[in-house]
Order: C-alpha cells, then sequence, then structure tokens
C-alpha cells in the first residue's frame, strides 16, 4: 500500500514537472513571439542566445528560420554577412560591433540592464536608412542562459523630421529634402511645386533633379545663378566655411524663392535643405510695414493692367533734408519721421491706390489722376514733428507722372520719370512739385548719354577748349579769359554744356573733364609764354567735386609751384554754392594757392543764399556777378540798387568785380558808371576756340 502510494507520488511529481515545463515552454515561446513581432517600421529580428552566442529565430526580408544549425560564431558571421555590408562606412561597423558583441551584451545585462538601445544607417539600395536597434534581454527558466531579442526599426522619417524641428524654426516652407552631398542622392521630404512634380518621401538622382528643377521651374535670367549656387561643389565648398549657405532666386511665376542649406549630419556630409517663399517679404518695407520698390511695382501694374479704361498718376516724394534730421535728433526720430511720412500719404485727400517706401526717404503713390489737385499739394508737403517741446518742420518735394494711354513703360520707369521730374523744380518753397513733360527726358536721355560717351569722347579728344575774353570796362581791351569746354562729336555734333556738365557734377565724373581742361590751358599758356607771345590769365573753373579730388589738386599745386608763368596769370573760379558744400581739405587748398599768388573768383556772386557769408569766409580776389542782376539793369530799380550795394561792398572788401553776360550798350554804360571793373558777354565776344582767341591776342 505504501510502495503503491510511493510510485504514485512520484508518477504526479513527474507529470507536474512536464506540465510545467510545457507550460514554461508555452509562455517562453510566446514572449519570443510577442517580442519579434512588431510594427509597420519593423525591418527585421533575431532571437539570440547570448550565452552561447547561437541564433535562435530570424525573421527579417520576409523570410523566418526557427531553428538553424549553429557554431560558435554563428550570430557574427551572420551579422557579418548580412548587416556589416550595408553601414556605410568603417567607423559604423566598429560601433555596431562593439555594440552587439556578445561581452558588452553579457556586461549590460549582469550591471542590470535588461534593455539596450542603440541608432545605427544602413545603405538599403540606393538610400540611406536610419534604423533603431532594440535589444531585450532576459534569463531563459529552463536552461539558465542569457537570451535576446532584437529588432530592427525603420525610424528615417521620425528621425527626419526630430531633426528638421531641432535645426528649423518655422513651420511654413515650400520643400524640404535632405542631399547626400557623396552619393548625389536627393531625399525629398516634401514639397508644394506647382510647376513640376516631385513625390514627397522619395528618393532622386541629384544632379538629375536640379537641372530639372532648373529648367522647369526658375526664371530664365536666374538660372545660371540657381545651376552655380546648387553645384555639390560649390555647396561643399561654403558649407565648409560657413556652415550655412543661402540665395534667392526668382521661379517663372516670378515669385522670389529663398534656398537654404544646413549641415543635417556634417560627419556623413548630409545637407538639410529648405525653400521659402520670400516674396511678401522681399516686397516689404520692414520700417514702416508699407511695400517697397519692388511691392508697389507689382501692386501698381496689376491695378494699371485691370483697369485699362482709367488714367493714373504715379507721385514721387522725397523729404527735404532728412539727414540733417537724423544728424541733429537721432536715427530713433528720423524713423517716426519716415512713418509718419507713410501714414500721412496713406490717408492724405489723393486717395492713393498703393503707397510704396522705394529708398531711404523716398515714396511713391499711385492714384487716379483726377485725384491729383495740384493746388492741394502742398498741404500734403508739409508736416509738422514735435519733439521735447520742439517743433520740427518737415518739408517734402514731389516729381508727378501722369500716365498715357496705353504706355508700354514699366511701373519702376514711371517713377524714374516722376523722380525726374522732382529734380526740375525751380523753388521748392513757391512751388514744391513738378510734373514731368517731354523736354525732362529729352534733356534727361541726354545727360545718360553723356555719361555713357565720356570715356569713349576723352579717348577720342572730343572735348574742345573754348576761351571766353573778359575786356576791361574803360578801355574795351581785352584782359583776361575763362576756360570752357565745348563737346564735337566725331560727326561735328556739338552737345551743348547744359547737356552734360549737370550730369557729370552730379555722378562725380566732372573731375575727369576739369582735369583735361586744366591740363589744355597750362599747357597753351606755357607754350605762349615761352615763344615769346603775348598771354592774358586764364581763369578753369573747379566744381565742388575737384575740390574733394586729392588727385586734381595735386596736379594744380604741381603746375603752379614749377610753372615759369607770372602766377598772376594762373586764375580759378569757384561758384559760390560749391564753396558752402567744400570741406576743411579744399579750403586749405584755395587758401594755398592764394598763397602763391594764384588769383581766385567766385562765379554767379548773388545767386544763392550765403553769398556775403562766401567773401566773409574766404579772401576771394574777384567777385562774377550772377548775370541775372545784368539782364535786369534798367527794369528794377530794387536791382540797380543791389547791382550798385554789391560792387561798393566788393570794392570795400579789396575785390575787384566782373559782370557777365552784358549783351546791351546800356548794360555796359550803367556798370562802367558805378565803378563795376570788367565786362564779359556776347556783346563783346563769344566763347572762341583757340585759334580765334590766338589771333584776338595778336
Amino acid at each position: 500500500m505504501n510502495q503503491t502510494g510511493t510510485n504514485s507520488q512520484k508518477k504526479n511529481n513527474s507529470s507536474s514537472v512536464v506540465h510545467n515545463q510545457w507550460n514554461s515552454e508555452k509562455t517562453y515561446q510566446a514572449r519570443t513571439d510577442f517580442l519579434m513581432s512588431g510594427g509597420s517600421d519593423q525591418v527585421g529580428a533575431l532571437y539570440i542566445d547570448v550565452t552561447q552566442d547561437q541564433l535562435i529565430r530570424i525573421l527579417w526580408d520576409g523570410y523566418e528560420r526557427n531553428t538553424i544549425e549553429t557554431s560558435e560564431q554563428e550570430v557574427y558571421r551572420w551579422l557579418e554577412a548580412n548587416i556589416y555590408p550595408y553601414i556605410p562606412d568603417q567607423e559604423s561597423r566598429d560601433e555596431f560591433n562593439r555594440e552587439f558583441s556578445r561581452t558588452n551584451l553579457i556586461q549590460t545585462f549582469q550591471e542590470g540592464k535588461p534593455q539596450l538601445r542603440t541608432k545605427h544607417r544602413f545603405q538599403k539600395g540606393n538610400r540611406i536608412c536610419c534604423y533603431r536597434v532594440n535589444v531585450n534581454m532576459f534569463q531563459n527558466p529552463a536552461n539558465g542562459h542569457i537570451e535576446a531579442c532584437a529588432t530592427w526599426e525603420d525610424y528615417t522619417r521620425k528621425y527626419v523630421d526630430e531633426q528638421i524641428r531641432d535645426i528649423l524654426y518655422q513651420a511654413d516652407y515650400k520643400a524640404l529634402g535632405l542631399i547626400e552631398l557623396d552619393q548625389q542622392i536627393l531625399y525629398m521630404r516634401s514639397n508644394h511645386f506647382d510647376e513640376m512634380e516631385l513625390a514627397d518621401d522619395s528618393v532622386l538622382s541629384y544632379n538629375e533633379s536640379v537641372q530639372e528643377m532648373c529648367r522647369q521651374r526658375i526664371f530664365e535670367k536666374d538660372r545660371e545663378q540657381f545651376a552655380r549656387c546648387t553645384s555639390l561643389d560649390y555647396l561643399s565648398d561654403n558649407m565648409s566655411m560657413t556652415g550655412e549657405f543661402s540665395f534667392t532666386v526668382h521661379n517663372t511665376a516670378h515669385e522670389v524663392e529663398r534656398y537654404t542649406y544646413y549641415w543635417f549630419d556634417e560627419k556623413r556630409r548630409l545637407l538639410l535643405f529648405v525653400v521659402d517663399d520670400m516674396t511678401k517679404a522681399s516686397e516689404t518695407d520692414a520700417l514702416t510695414g508699407a511695400l517697397n520698390r519692388a511691392g508697389f511695382s507689382q501692386k501698381a501694374e496689376a491695378i494699371i493692367e485691370n483697369n485699362p479704361d482709367k488714367r493714373f498718376a504715379i507721385l514721387y516724394f522725397n523729404i527735404q533734408r532728412f539727414k540733417a534730421i537724423n544728424d541733429l535728433f537721432g536715427y530713433e526720430v528720423g524713423d517716426d519721421v519716415l512713418c509718419d511720412a507713410m501714414n500721412a500719404l496713406q490717408t492724405c485727400y489723393l486717395k492713393p491706390l498703393v503707397v510704396g517706401r522705394v529708398e531711404a526717404d523716398h515714396f511713391t503713390l499711385l492714384t487716379e489722376a483726377d485725384n491729383v489737385e495740384l493746388d492741394r499739394l502742398p498741404e500734403v508737403l508739409h508736416g509738422i514733428l514735435y519733439r521735447n517741446d520742439m517743433r520740427i518742420d518737415i518739408y517734402a518735394r514731389c516729381g508727378i507722372y501722369y500716365i498715357p494711354e496705353n504706355c508700354s513703360l514699366s511701373v519702376s520707369d514711371m517713377c524714374d520719370r516722376a523722380k525726374l521730374a522732382k529734380t526740375y523744380i525751380a523753388n521748392q518753397y513757391v512751388q514744391p512739385y513738378a510734373v514731368f513733360n517731354g523736354d525732362m527726358r529729352k534733356e534727361y536721355e541726354q545727360r545718360s548719354i553723356a555719361l555713357i560717351q565720356l570715356e569713349n569722347a576723352l579717348r577720342n579728344d572730343e572735348f574742345h577748349v573754348y576761351y571766353q575774353p573778359i575786356f576791361d570796362v574803360w578801355t574795351r581791351k581785352i584782359v583776361s579769359a575763362e576756360a570752357l569746354v565745348r563737346w564735337i562729336s566725331k560727326d561735328d555734333e556739338v552737345v551743348l554744356p547744359k547737356h552734360f556738365i549737370p550730369a557729370l557734377e552730379d555722378s562725380g565724373h566732372i573731375t575727369k573733364l576739369d582735369t583735361l581742361v586744366n591740363s589744355r590751358v597750362h599747357e597753351f599758356m606755357e607754350k605762349r609764354f615761352h615763344e615769346g607771345k603775348r598771354i592774358v590769365p586764364v581763369a578753369v573753373n573747379l566744381s565742388r567735386m575737384d575740390l574733394m579730388d586729392n588727385n586734381i589738386m595735386d596736379k594744380i599745386r604741381h603746375d603752379v609751384k614749377t610753372s615759369k608763368l607770372p602766377k598772376e596769370n594762373f586764375r580759378y573760379e569757384i561758384t559760390e554754392s560749391a564753396y558752402a558744400e567744400i570741406n576743411e581739405t579744399g579750403n586749405k587748398f584755395l587758401t594755398e594757392l592764394r598763397k602763391y599768388g594764384v588769383k581766385m573768383l567766385v562765379d554767379d556772386f548773388g545767386s544763392g543764399l550765403s553769398s556775403f557769408s562766401t567773401v566773409r569766409d574766404f579772401e576771394f580776389d574777384i567777385i562774377k556777378l550772377d548775370m541775372g542782376f545784368v539782364h535786369k539793369i534798367g527794369k528794377s530799380k530794387k536791382n540797380n540798387n543791389i547791382l550798385i550795394s554789391i560792387i561798393e561792398l566788393a570794392h570795400r572788401l579789396g575785390m575787384k568785380v566782373v559782370a557777365e553776360g552784358v549783351e546791351t550798350e546800356e548794360q555796359i554804360e550803367f556798370l562802367r558808371d558805378y565803378g563795376c571793373d570788367f565786362i564779359q558777354g556776347f556783346y563783346f565776344s563769344k566763347p572762341l576756340p583757340q585759334e580765334e582767341f590766338e589771333r584776338l591776342l595778336a
């Protein structure tokens, strides 16, 4: 009975062990099934006996192996054959091998860390993928071995998005992608290109894609720049130097796009590129929030094009002495003036359709032509700014261009014409605006041609020095002359001084011409002097630009010091307006010449607002009366008295007086009777070419 009971107990115990082992294996199998099953991003899984370094189960690339015959190096060999070749660089392979080694896995588990997670880049076809390897380790209850389940999860897209969020601040962009510099691969993450189709999350040939983008999307004039800036060598060089690179181009819809490149992974030479629509930003003035020149032009063109039956006008505004406002009150006040000016224009009686700040203190406005009431314009052109109990009067000038029917000009050209009209304002306090007309255009074109052709004219010797004699008012004999310049082209076409002198002065090129005239006059005087012929002093005109140019000042200084001519034969004229603008260097130069014995003349005396301060601040030898006084002799008692007073004042200050523009005997008699010393004008002689002037001297 006892023996039977014992056997029965042994049998029950054996059954229990088998049952427990079966349950354990069932649980173990369920756990491996669970661990090796993953989501849609999983690309493979390995079940490993870490202790024995054996593969137990493989799920990879669509096939499954539950049991395999293994050797001691089976795990390493399988990894070497199936994983290592797809890790793109040796350093990453060594790192993966170290992390996945039997020694590291056992040590990690024994340290109480049953989980291990690593990230690696893998080559998959022609693209680089980012895989996350998750290793879960535990001890097999049946044999005590350390076992691990390793799953490979493709998290490329998640990784890219995470990195992009770290690199970029903005969420809005036209296109976003990665560039493999060494592999020449473009991974287009997303794009919103209307002109061509590029699939999101697509892997493309970089060079082919860029060429296609250039052909289909980029504005023709910008294609060369786009091709240069997107070349891989160019990108690589710029990124190596700066770490970030960007450029802007126009697409075929004339939108402004900015291409920006960042290092996504510098070690692996992986670039992130972003395409932004910069059209709005590129058309907006940052200070006032209004449109800039490009934005104004685009919107104005659309309005004009969509309303062919209406007449429009463009007005160009310029704040006067804005630099002085900045200098005196600071840039913050200057910014306030600009913003106030923009607000005033937007709400004025002109009912503007669009307003823009085109540059600095310059504004443009488009309105219907009927809204332009000229007599009301002054109220728009004057504003008042109060700062620290101070009243600041702000004045502006305005040029107006009435757009004719069927006008083919661009809005930019229309603005230029309105701006040109502004330069023809004679007296801004009487009439601070001017309307563009055909004569302005013709003169502008002539000025432009003068600038374009200046260098050729100098090389071709087309500029000739003319001499206008100056006569003694009593003896009526020639006592001196003024050197003038005439432009005679190879076709014998004469270009009048008024068509090129102002343009050269405005552009700063007048010094080239003045240098030529000074040299010609000096050569002429030296030649006659050494030949023993009669000479008279000849005055050369100096512009304000000459008195800021060291080259011409050094040349004149050298000629005066080294010449054998009597120094009083050297004379230089400067207008009172030019003198008012010269700097300390120019003033010292004039003083130095006068010490050498050179005679200094102030030209157009009485034409400006600083006549008396000019003769107060510098010791001029001769003043030349503005011809406006001469032409009004006998027509106004006030004019006559002013003229008489100027002559008397000049003599008291030790200066001689020349009257310019004398055309009648009556003018000569008046000037003689009231003490004028010299006369110059067509009554005696027009400007003469050198040969005729020499005959006059004989």
